[in-house]
């Protein structure tokens, strides 16, 4: 299977069946995907020796694609026939990737996709300035699609994006935010871009506003779900697969939604523990991310954050509702079970 195509085929089999499997959304939009891939490619290229050889290494680190092929879904459910689709998939991975290399330099990450990040290879001056380079280089090819009001779109997600980066690090090492501060932070960081893959797509093909503000809707419920299973999976997931050790985002000092349910609802272990894994001069043992796992299954806090992806879900299919039926439409439907039962 294409690495575009890679992130459909991670998905677990303990929850609900999808209503359709991922080679039937692949087969939707990969020849296109694969004009997308290329597209990057050719404009990660520099004459510039350090910008190249960054845009080689970045464009070789691949990627699930999960922005492109939700923008693609969409432009063929409002029956868009032009090419700035591919184009428009390509900005929207521009600016994916121009996040993450923000994010690394922000966590101090060293490994990316199994790999050293960016910031690890080059320090995080260069780094910084390449991930601006990216955002320029999404503004430059956004151009090429001759609308203003994408523009404007773009510049407004991309602002969103910041604000939430720059939240994000005013909340680091709290432990005390509440559900709404949280639910905040992530759609500002991650649902306002799944929310403009889709909604763009119904300004190229120029559907009227409700429409418009539907999928938009779609991409945001899409992009919470994510989001939330995301955080999941930092206590679920497999250490080996996620290539990240048990809790790492409670290491870095970031309380996602199991957290903070367990903190709200569950026994004061669950406290100490916490603040104990997050605050780095604290100590700590080893089985203490073990133990913490243990009585977020125990108190319910994982259950419930499933529960909440799943709302977000079905509120995203609901958006589809006055939507033609095509296949388009049964692909965007089945997408949010693919990304919730996903196992990384």
């Amino acid at each position: 299977m294409s690495r575009a195509a890679s992130f459909l085929s991670q998905h677990g089999g303990a929850m609900t069946e999808p209503s359709v499997s991922p080679d039937d959304i692949i087969g939707l939009v990969a020849p296109r995907l694969v004009e997308v891939e290329r597209l990057f490619h050719e404009n990660l290229a520099s004459p510039i020796a350090i910008v190249g050889e960054i845009g080689e290494f970045v464009g070789q680190g691949g990627g699930k694609r999960v922005r492109p092929t939700l923008h693609l879904l969409a432009a063929d459910l409002c029956g868009y026939r032009g090419k700035h689709d591919v184009l428009l998939a390509t900005v929207l991975e521009f600016i994916h990737s121009a996040t993450l290399i923000h994010d690394d330099v922000i966590d101090a990450a060293a490994i990316r996709r199994g790999r050293p990040s960016v910031n690890r290879r080059w320090g995080n001056t260069i780094t910084v300035l390449f991930g601006d380079y990216l955002y320029a280089k999404a503004m430059e090819l956004a151009l090429r699609a001759g609308s203003l009001r994408v523009m404007d779109r773009l510049a407004w997600i991309t602002l969103r994006m910041t604000e939430g980066e720059m939240m994000q690090t005013r909340f680091a090492g709290r432990l005390d935010l509440s559900i709404e501060e949280y639910m905040d932070l992530i759609e500002r960081k991650t649902a306002v871009l799944f929310g403009g893959c889709c909604e763009l797509a119904g300004i190229l093909s120029g559907v009227d506003p409700s429409a418009e503000r539907a999928l938009r809707q779609y991409g945001v419920h899409i992009g919470l779900a994510f989001q939330i299973v995301d955080d999941m999976l930092d206590f679920t997931g497999d250490p080996a697969i996620l290539g990240k050790p048990t809790a790492s985002d409670l290491r870095d000092g970031k309380a996602t939604l199991p957290v903070l349910d367990l903190l709200h609802s569950g026994p004061a272990r669950g406290r100490e523990l916490a603040t104990a894994i997050a605050d780095h001069r604290a100590p700590h043992a080893e089985g203490d991310s073990v133990e913490l796992v243990s009585l977020l299954h125990e108190c319910g806090a994982l259950e419930r954050a499933e529960t909440r992806a799943r709302h977000h879900a079905e509120l995203a299919i609901r958006q589809l509702d006055d939507f033609p039926a095509c296949p388009a439409r049964r692909a965007l439907a089945g997408v949010p079970e693919l990304l919730i039962s996903r196992n990384r």
